[in-house]
């Protein structure tokens, strides 16, 4: 089950105690006698057993819904986390709760140089790409991507690879890697997924290596991470790996295809074209509402509808729970706007997303529009006449 925004702020509550608790003990053992110097580490080593969940659980939430209130709280544990490790590094009892604590404050070492950077050497390059990616483009980012986890692995000396690895992926920028997932999600590719995520496993490695201070490797490291964030939300949300079987979700049900089905009513809604879904919803989320009584209002609450509930809406004409957390007018708009250029069966589209909004097709189609608003539309779906 995903955990909730509430779900982390309790776990990284849970690690600011851990972490404080388990140096207090550290810092004790200089004073006692060997006795009790095993009995402090036997604690030390169960205070941290569940650290390694935690920050699981607390990385992949700040990334995959790029919160960065969350992401500056758990990069203030920094200077006391590799304090731990530090310590604990000096005691042969504790080798584990070293590898742990190093875990630890290299994940935060380099999630604060991804939200945080500090020198245009550390940024890695947002800006959107024009178009979607075809399945060409993926794959050829994607072999990029696969060439250089391969190469770097093979390397024992972690800055050396880093600074590789930096040279090896030039070509692949934040703009791309996003531009992949939403490709794969979009077209719901699990061969692509597949191929995309096979060396997961070595590019979290790759990606927490000792960095030395070195400009290149950090930047390679940020990268790389961007890169391992990215693969472990394929392999949840498509390829549905470490989930139970029983969870169900929009990309399970709805083929490569792009067919939507209406529970109620048993249609199918075949679409014309690729539906960039990732785009509009993060388009809805952050666009503000320009004038009239909504002035100022984000078109959708993101808090309210997550990215696969927005998916599930347009793949199944569903907007129950996207329209009572919305601008209606605006939602209105982009529905009928969706529905003539993406699905076959527009009328159909229309008259059971209508019905979901408790509203007839006649009403659905009623709407005020601002020019800004249509033509930043007609940039995300091209489709758009």
């Amino acid at each position: 089950m995903e955990k909730s925004r509430f779900d982390i702020i309790n776990d990284l509550f849970k690690l600011s105690h851990m972490v404080s608790d388990s140096l207090k003990l550290m810092e004790s053992l200089a004073d006692k006698d060997s006795g009790n110097q095993m009995e402090i580490c036997r604690n030390i080593k169960y205070s941290l057993k569940t650290m390694p969940f935690l920050l699981d659980g607390i990385r992949e939430y700040i990334a995959e819904h790029e919160d960065k209130e969350l992401a500056r709280k758990f990069v203030g544990l920094y200077s006391d986390t590799k304090r731990l490790h530090n310590l604990c590094s000096k005691h042969a009892d504790l080798n584990k709760a070293a590898f742990r604590t190093g875990m630890a404050y290299m994940s935060m070492e380099v999630i604060g140089q991804y939200f945080f950077p500090e020198t245009e050497t550390q940024k890695v390059a947002a800006e959107a790409l024009p178009n979607p990616m075809t399945r060409t483009e993926a794959t050829d980012c994607i072999d990029a991507i696969r060439a250089a986890i391969r190469k770097c692995a093979k390397d024992s000396d972690g800055n050396r690879g880093k600074k590789e690895m930096y040279a090896l992926l030039s070509s692949v920028n934040k703009a791309k890697i996003q531009s992949v997932k939403e490709y794969i999600i979009n077209a719901n590719d699990k061969d692509l997924a597949q191929l995309f995520t096979e060396y997961f496993a070595e590019a979290v490695r790759l990606s927490m290596l000792p960095q030395n201070s070195d400009a290149k490797a950090q930047s390679a490291g940020i990268k790389m991470f961007h890169i391992a964030l990215t693969m472990g939300y394929i392999k949840r949300n498509v390829l549905r790996e470490g989930t139970s079987k029983t969870a169900t979700s929009c990309e399970e049900e709805a083929p490569s295809v792009f067919i939507a089905t209406d529970t109620v009513q048993g249609k199918a809604f075949s679409t014309t074209a690729q539906v960039p879904v990732s785009r509009l919803y993060r388009f809805l989320a952050t666009f503000t509402v320009q004038s009239g009584a909504d002035k100022g209002k984000p078109l959708l609450d993101g808090n309210a509808v997550s990215d696969k509930d927005f998916l599930y809406a347009v793949m199944r004409a569903d907007y129950s729970m996207v329209y009572a957390n919305c601008v209606k007018g605006k939602m209105r708009c982009v529905v009928i706007l969706l529905s003539k250029a993406y699905f076959k069966d527009w009328k159909g589209y229309r008259a059971t997303a209508a019905c979901s909004m408790g509203l007839t097709p006649e009403s659905l189609a009623k709407y005020n529009v601002e020019k800004p608003f249509v033509e930043k539309l007609k940039e995300l779906l091209p489709m758009i006449k």
